[in-house]
């Protein structure tokens, strides 16, 4: 049976991948308080109208990356659920995960169901794609393209 944390980072990631905008702002609470940072960004965007902005702009980009969400982290009470994620990372032409994003989530239970507070995602480690499967020129000789 699936826990709390489970659904909701089932419900964050089908918004995601969906880039439904209305999909993942039912999932925020609506308060002046909530607070979402994305990778690189350079500021916390707070409240609900930042929040949706923010994610407008995330939307707006192409989104042609595999994601493989794992828990790494939770904590679960009756009122809140914290948990921490390691996103792997297959970019376009990547045969295999070459980088990570850390992510943090805290979800509250309002209005009868879990809400999003606070979303902060930074960058974790980038590795060098695997030569396996991959096509190398000559053998994989010192030719520079």
């Amino acid at each position: 049976m699936a826990t709390d944390a489970n659904r909701c980072i089932d419900e964050y990631y089908a918004a995601f991948r969906a880039a439904d905008i209305e999909q993942m702002m039912r999932l925020w609470g609506e308060r002046p308080d909530i607070v979402c940072i994305h990778p690189g960004s350079p500021r916390a965007h707070r409240g609900v109208a930042e929040v949706m902005e923010s994610w407008l702009l995330v939307f707006a980009r192409e989104l042609n990356i595999g994601i493989e969400p794992r828990i790494v982290g939770r904590h679960e009470t009756g009122e809140i659920i914290s948990v921490v994620i390691e996103e792997a990372i297959t970019r376009p032409g990547d045969v295999a995960p070459t980088g990570t994003i850390l992510i943090s989530q805290t979800w509250r239970w309002l209005d009868d169901r879990w809400r999003l507070l606070f979303h902060h995602a930074s960058h974790g480690r980038r590795s060098p794609p695997s030569q396996d499967g991959m096509f190398v020129p000559n053998g994989g000789g010192n030719t520079r393209h």
